[in-house]
């Protein structure tokens, strides 16, 4: 059989097209914890955008890191810090990124502030000198924690809009903070995500839980932090990993399939210990939610000192205790799991009597 010179042609374009790698801008924007920061020559906070790139640069996207901003904190402009490089591709990392030390969430809208040496401009001044995000990762709050919690909360809200203003295909992953502390914040997001989408119904934007399982306390195993703020390691992977999975979520719309099985495997005169059978789902589990008589309990508590409230989180185990019970009370308890798209399983229901 005889093949046309312009069907090989076209085949051969399709292949060469299909070989080529996905480009992907991305936007890093926050305060420390996303920017890191740098002592002499050494970088000591890598923060999480490292990586987040090495992943997706791995996954085989051509990466494009955007911002205002491209060094460490106290990172000499004129003497720069070694890049790092992937250790799977040999790639050099792109540092540009939306971060700056101790800033609060007004100020990295409004602009005007001066940091490492250099004044910035107004978001919406930043990002018109930017190409168009395709994903922007937000997590900004932390230094707000004494500050006006209206105030913030209009500043996230118009810092999410300028991202869509930007560019209105852009997926936005807001953040429930790893500083559960700021508790104002963190209840926040969703009531303010479903504001946003009734405003602009082509908004894409999703919540990404860095409370849910996060270890702030840095003298207990399993710390992800050098000082209960600023990540280590292992945080900086766990947030990175938190990030990549929300973003491999884009488009799913699955719930989870939660069968729960849920039962009191252990009891005392005042508390209670429930326990199911985890989720599964098409892409990722990120936690779960529990409601005791309709009222949500699972609190991110502090892993040492006082043990006390500090927001509700999801909670990434499958079991919970309940406690300050009082018995002739009955008590509905219903857990519905959670994953990385923010869709929500059926809700499954258990009954007791203290």
């Amino acid at each position: 059989m005889k093949i046309s010179q312009p069907l090989v042609f076209f085949s051969l374009l399709l292949l060469l097209t299909s070989c080529q790698p996905r480009m992907l801008n991305v936007l890093c924007f926050g305060d420390s914890i996303t920017q890191g920061r740098v002592k002499g020559d050494s970088i000591t906070q890598l923060s999480y955008r490292f990586w987040l790139w090495e992943k997706l640069d791995s996954a085989g996207y051509k990466v494009d890191m955007l911002g205002s901003n491209n060094i460490w904190h106290k990172e000499s402009r004129l003497k720069r810090v070694k890049v790092p490089v992937s250790q799977y591709t040999g790639h050099t990392f792109d540092t540009d990124h939306e971060g700056y030390y101790g800033i609060r969430t007004a100020e990295i809208l409004d602009g005007g502030f001066t940091h490492d040496s250099v004044q910035y401009a107004s978001l919406h001044e930043r990002l018109q000198k930017l190409e168009k995000p395709d994903v922007a990762f937000v997590h900004i709050g932390t230094n707000d924690s004494k500050g006006d919690s209206l105030k913030t909360i209009t500043a996230l809200k118009e810092i999410a809009e300028q991202i869509y203003f930007k560019n209105t295909k852009t997926t936005i992953f807001l953040a429930k903070l790893n500083t559960p502390w700021v508790r104002f914040v963190n209840h926040a997001v969703e009531p303010l995500m479903d504001e946003l989408r009734m405003k602009y119904p082509k908004l894409k934007i999703r919540y990404v839980d860095m409370a849910a399982g996060w270890v702030n306390c840095t003298d207990v195993p399993g710390t992800m932090t050098y000082d209960w703020t600023h990540p280590n390691v292992l945080g900086q992977k766990t947030m990175a990993n938190n990030w990549y999975k929300a973003f491999k979520s884009i488009g799913d719309k699955q719930k989870p399939s939660f069968i729960a099985n849920t039962k009191v495997t252990a009891q005392t005169d005042s508390s209670v210990t429930i326990t199911w059978t985890p989720a599964t789902d098409n892409k990722y589990i990120a936690g779960y939610n529990i409601r005791v008589n309709n009222e949500m309990v699972n609190w991110h508590r502090s892993e040492c000192g006082s043990k006390e409230k500090q927001c509700i989180a999801l909670l990434t185990d499958n079991s919970l205790t309940l406690t300050n019970l009082k018995k002739g009370n009955e008590y509905k308890v219903t857990v519905s799991a959670v994953d990385f798209a923010n869709n929500v399983s059926v809700a499954k229901e258990i009954s007791f009597l203290k």
